[in-house]
């Protein structure tokens, strides 16, 4: 038996706000905007939202103060003035971070939880959730998760509950032009991980699966122009439309080893969550072709690579980052990652000595 649950509305195309008709009248009459400080503004995407609004009538307040890996604090300082203003619903506009941080506001928009229950729950319905995602790469705005930084436990965590999937998601590719080279490469590649982690983990469904192909076949197409200095808008329509269906990839199956070892590098050592990805993905692969090397073969075929082998020397073309950790550091990210769902959904016997392993695997 498996359950597939996708609530979420989509629209996608290049000005799909402005086309969605009255799609956002049915949420309310007030919005709260959340967005990062600069990049909605300058790439258009905020100005769309808020001129739709106004053509339809609805009122809206704005929160620009998300920053990456967004913090409880700032999520709580956003709900307040949500509470205060009385909105409806929360709007996010950005890449994973301002769309994380919109659906743990509308939480907490109507939800009284400490910093604990927060994670945990119970909760109630919160408010209703927009997102628009300006970066082709997290696939939040198809997801139940939140993720946020909780210098409680010293990592990153998620709020997971269904009742923050988004009720309408606006994925305008156009919005994506003027990422630059370097954010392209570590969004995709996190969008990458998303399908092949999905693929691989153990509660993939054979419907997840089908997505997932869908999703590489539309990322690895790509791969190898991502270090270009421009690419076209066909090229970020695929980009976009990969990460969605990566996205709902996860939505299924959680995500595996990758991001539950990624968060340390991100937490403590500054790297953005792509890359934190990317460059753990080969050593992953590894450990995947002694457990599930049908679907490795797989993966190798829809990428259009010959194997390991090519794929960490495409993934180190665009990520050459290297990782050196003090024995001190090893013992506490592994400390870390044991306790995480990421762990028992991933389809390898998993243990301290393998954890290591992957991570001083990065010093080279």
């Amino acid at each position: 038996m498996f359950m597939y649950e996708m609530p979420t509305r989509l629209y996608f195309g290049k000005d799909c706000i402005a086309q969605s008709g009255q799609e956002l009248c049915r949420l309310g009459k007030k919005a709260l905007l959340v967005t990062g400080r600069h990049s909605a503004k300058i790439n258009g995407s905020q100005k769309a939202m808020t001129e739709h609004l106004e053509t339809l009538g609805i009122a809206w307040v704005l929160f620009d103060e998300v920053e990456n890996n967004p913090s409880i604090e700032t999520v709580r300082k956003a709900a307040a003035l949500g509470k205060a203003e009385g909105v409806d619903f929360v709007i996010g506009i950005g890449g994973g971070s301002p769309m994380d941080a919109a659906k743990v506001i509308a939480l907490l928009c109507t939800n009284e939880l400490d910093d604990a229950a927060l994670f945990t729950g119970p909760y109630v319905r919160p408010l209703p959730i927009v997102t628009v995602p300006t970066t082709s790469g997290t696939g939040s705005e198809v997801t139940k998760v939140g993720v946020l930084t909780n210098p409680h436990i010293g990592t990153k965590q998620s709020v997971n509950t269904p009742l923050i999937f988004p009720a309408v998601s606006f994925a305008d590719p156009a919005f994506t032009e003027s990422v630059n080279p370097v954010v392209t490469v570590d969004t995709a590649i996190d969008a990458l991980s998303h399908a092949i982690e999905g693929y691989m983990s153990k509660k993939a469904t054979p419907m997840s699966d089908v997505w997932a192909e869908e999703a590489m076949r539309f990322l690895g197409v790509h791969l190898t122009e991502l270090d270009g200095a421009s690419l076209s808008y066909a090229v970020r329509e695929d980009l976009m439309y990969g990460a969605v269906l990566a996205g709902m990839v996860i939505a299924q199956t959680g995500t595996t080893l990758v991001h539950g070892m990624g968060y340390q590098l991100t937490y403590y050592k500054g790297l953005t969550h792509g890359r934190a990805n990317g460059i753990l993905l080969p050593h992953y692969m590894s450990l995947m072709e002694e457990t599930m090397a049908d679907k490795v073969e797989k993966v190798w075929e829809i990428l259009g690579l010959s194997g390991l082998a090519d794929f960490t020397a495409c993934i180190k073309n665009l990520m050459p980052d290297t990782v050196c950790l003090t024995d001190a550091e090893l013992a506490e990210y592994t400390a870390l990652t044991m306790p995480m769902g990421a762990v028992t959904s991933t389809a390898y016997d998993v243990t301290e000595a393998v954890v290591k392993e992957m991570y001083q695997s990065l010093e080279h």
